[in-house]
């Protein structure tokens, strides 16, 4: 007889942008002002079906960028992100926790944003059709 421990826990698929801050060129040969300010921002998102990091990313930046325009500022540098993508307990169920932490700083460009994350090319996900059940704010 099998016990709930010995089966196979859940998996987890992290990816990150790197471990240095990274700016879109255009934008950051395009500041116009040399003060930045940190800002940092976490979402947990519930999925169902499959995880599309990409998406998931630019919901979690374009909460950065808004607050950015709160303070004045209209674009992003040194950005740099995580994700950790919870599999399903339970897997006729088939839903995935998504934690994503993004921070960047916020600036003045004479260049428009480009409203993308750094570094997609580091994106790991889950193929498929997604669906976003629940977002939560840290």
């Amino acid at each position: 007889m099998r016990r709930a421990s010995d089966q196979v826990k859940p998996w987890h698929i992290q990816s990150s942008s790197g471990d240095i801050p990274q700016s879109h060129s255009v934008v950051l040969e395009a500041a116009t002002d040399a003060k930045r300010e940190p800002l940092q921002h976490s979402d947990t998102f519930v999925c169902d079906g499959a995880v599309n990091v990409p998406q998931l990313l630019r919901i979690t930046r374009n909460t950065l960028l808004w607050e950015a325009e709160l303070l004045g500022a209209n674009a992003l540098v040194d950005e740099q992100w995580s994700c950790t993508i919870c599999g399903p307990k339970n897997r006729p169920n088939g839903t995935f926790k998504v934690q994503i932490s993004y921070s960047a700083s916020a600036t003045r460009s004479g260049h428009l944003d480009p409203h993308l994350p750094v570094a997609l090319g580091n994106v790991k996900g889950v193929p498929g059709l997604m669906t976003v059940i629940k977002r939560s704010t840290e």
